[in-house]
C-alpha cells in the first residue's frame, strides 16, 4: 500500500523539479523527504525521476504513474473534504499568498485569530507583492490589488481602495510638503518594484481627468512593507494602496499629501482555481476574510 503522503510529496517534486523545495513546503526535512521518495520507488519497482544536480526530472515511468496518481488523490481529498464538511469541522491545510504590507501588518493577526478558533487548521503564508502562480506554487488563495487578466481564475472583490501619496510628519518638517505633482521631483521617492521592474509611473486624478507622473528615486524594494518602514522612518514620499496605510495616518505615523490627487480606486480581490465544489475550509476563510476587511474598510475610511 501506497503512503498517501508519499504520494503528495512526488507530486510537488514533480511541479518544483526540486526535492528540497518540496520537502520545505511540505514541511518535512530533505533527508526524511528522500528516504519517502526512495520508500515510493522501491514499492513501485521503478524510478520516477532522474537527478541531476541542479534539479529532478520525471522519467517516462514517472510521469505515466503520477498523471494517473494525481486525480485519485483530489478525489480522495475531495471525499476528505465533503466529510469534514458534513461534520461541520474547520480542519486542513489553507495556503495563501498576501501582499506583503497589509498582509503582514493585518492578516497575519487575523489569520491567527482564525487559526485559535479552529485548532485543526493548519495555515501556510506566502508573502509577496508578485502575482503567485496558483498552480505551480500549491496556493489555494492569493490577495492581490489591482485588475486580473487571468480568465481561469476565480475573483472575489474584498473592497475598493485608492493609491495616496504618504510621507512622515518628520519628513514633511525637513523638507516640506510638495504643491504639485511637479514637485514630487525635488523630494526623495519611495519606489516599489513590482515584477522585475521598477514602478515609476505613478497614476493619479486630478479634477476627474487621469494624470501619470515618472518619478526617480535613490531606494527601490520588491518588498511593499519595506516601502511602507522608509515612509514612516522619514527616508522619503511613498505611493500606497490606502488600506496598507490607513492605520498609520489615522495614528499620525503618515501624513497624506497631495490630497486632491488621490489615484481612482483599484480592487483588492481574492483569487482562487476555478473549482465545482469549493472545500470548507476555503470557503470559511474566503468568508473569514471579507468579514474582517469589510470591517477594516469601514473602520478607517479615506478622510
Amino acid at each position: 500500500m501506497y503512503h498517501l503522503n508519499d504520494l503528495q510529496l512526488a507530486l510537488r517534486i514533480a511541479a518544483l523539479e526540486s526535492l528540497s523545495a518540496a520537502s520545505k513546503e511540505i514541511g518535512m526535512t530533505p533527508a526524511a523527504a528522500s528516504a519517502a521518495l526512495q520508500r515510493l520507488e522501491k514499492k513501485l519497482g521503478c524510478q520516477l525521476f532522474a537527478r541531476s544536480t541542479r534539479r529532478l526530472q520525471l522519467t517516462e515511468e514517472g510521469r505515466i504513474f503520477l498523471d494517473s496518481a494525481k486525480p485519485a488523490l483530489a478525489i480522495l481529498e475531495t471525499a476528505s473534504a465533503n466529510l469534514a464538511e458534513h461534520r461541520g469541522e474547520l480542519k486542513g491545510e489553507v495556503r495563501l499568498a498576501l501582499p506583503s504590507d497589509i498582509g503582514r501588518s493585518q492578516i497575519r493577526a487575523w489569520l491567527d485569530e482564525l487559526m485559535d478558533s479552529a485548532p485543526e487548521l493548519t495555515v501556510q503564508l506566502y508573502f509577496g507583492d508578485h502575482m503567485t502562480d496558483l498552480i505551480d506554487q500549491n496556493i489555494h488563495l492569493a490577495l492581490r490589488y489591482g485588475q486580473l487578466d487571468d480568465s481561469n481564475l476565480k475573483r472575489r472583490q474584498l473592497a475598493m481602495t485608492p493609491r495616496v501619496l504618504v510621507a512622515s510628519p518628520t519628513y514633511l518638517a525637513q523638507h516640506g510638503t510638495p504643491s504639485t505633482l511637479n514637485e514630487l521631483s525635488q523630494h526623495a521617492v519611495l519606489i516599489l518594484n513590482r515584477g522585475g521592474e521598477p514602478w515609476q509611473k505613478w497614476k493619479f486624478s486630478h479634477n476627474g481627468a487621469p494624470v501619470e507622473i515618472e518619478v526617480r528615486g535613490k531606494r527601490f524594494c520588491n518588498d511593499g512593507a519595506v516601502i511602507r518602514d522608509w515612509a514612516i522612518e522619514g527616508r522619503g514620499i511613498a505611493y500606497k494602496s490606502w488600506l496598507d496605510v490607513a492605520q498609520d495616518v489615522t495614528e499620525g505615523r503618515l501624513n497624506l499629501v497631495l490630497t486632491d490627487k488621490i489615484a481612482p480606486p483599484i480592487p483588492l480581490q481574492l483569487v482562487y482555481l476555478q473549482t465545482d465544489y469549493p472545500s470548507h475550509k476555503i470557503r470559511r476563510t474566503i468568508e473569514f476574510l471579507v468579514e474582517k476587511l469589510g470591517q477594516f474598510a469601514q473602520d478607517y475610511p479615506l478622510p
